[in-house]
C-alpha cells in the first residue's frame, strides 16, 4: 500500500488464533497496530494469567516497551487469527522528531506514568499509598465514565464502603507505617 511517504506500510505479520505475539519482559523494538482479528493482554501473577485488556481492530499493542526503551510490561496472545502492521521504533522516532516539543514531552510522560501506574496494579511496586491511590483512582475513573443518570446510585452504592476501606488504610499506615511492601 502505497501513499504519501508517511502512510507507507512497510511490514505485515499475520499471527495465528492462540500464538504468543509478545513476551512480557522482552526487550521490544516495534509496536503493532491491530488490522483484523483480536487479543488479550495479560501479566503473569502467582502462576495465574491476569488479563488486563482485550483489544480488536484499530488498537496498538506493544508500544510501551517501544517509547520507553525497556522490557515488555506484559505479553500479548492472540484470541483469534490476527493480521497486524507492524510499527518499527525508527518509523515512531521519525513521526515523533517532527514534531513540537511539547508534545513529544507530554508522549514522555505519559508513558512513565503508564508503566509506573500499571506497575502498581499488577502488585510489582506495591505499597500501602499505592492501595490507597489505585482504588481512589478506579473509583473516580468509573463514576466519570458512567451516564449521569447512574453516577447518584453508584456514589451513594460505592463510595461508604470506599471511605470505609480508605480508612482502614490510613489506620493501618498510623499503626505499622506507609512503607510496608507486598
Amino acid at each position: 500500500m502505497r501513499g504519501r511517504k508517511d502512510t507507507v506500510i512497510l511490514d505485515r505479520r499475520y499471527v495465528p488464533e492462540g500464538a504468543l505475539i509478545l513476551e512480557e519482559g522482552e526487550m521490544g523494538a516495534q509496536a503493532f497496530l491491530i488490522q483484523s482479528g483480536s487479543v488479550q493482554v495479560f501479566i503473569m501473577h502467582d502462576d495465574r494469567k491476569v488479563v488486563l485488556a482485550k483489544l480488536g481492530t484499530g488498537q496498538i499493542i506493544g508500544e510501551m516497551a517501544m517509547l520507553s526503551d525497556g522490557p515488555r510490561t506484559a505479553s500479548v496472545e492472540a484470541l483469534e487469527d490476527c493480521n497486524l502492521i507492524v510499527i518499527s521504533r525508527q518509523q515512531f522516532q521519525d513521526k515523533l522528531k517532527d514534531t513540537d516539543p511539547t508534545i513529544k514531552a507530554i508522549v514522555h510522560m505519559l508513558t512513565r506514568r503508564l508503566i509506573d501506574g500499571n506497575a502498581v496494579l499488577s502488585e510489582k511496586n506495591v505499597d500501602i499509598e499505592g492501595l490507597a491511590d489505585s482504588a481512589r483512582l478506579i473509583y473516580e475513573n468509573i463514576l466519570k465514565s458512567l451516564p449521569q443518570n447512574q453516577q447518584k446510585t453508584f456514589q451513594n452504592s460505592v463510595l461508604p464502603p470506599l471511605q470505609d476501606l480508605l480508612e482502614a488504610i490510613e489506620g493501618f499506615k498510623d499503626r505499622y507505617g506507609s512503607d510496608i511492601k507486598h
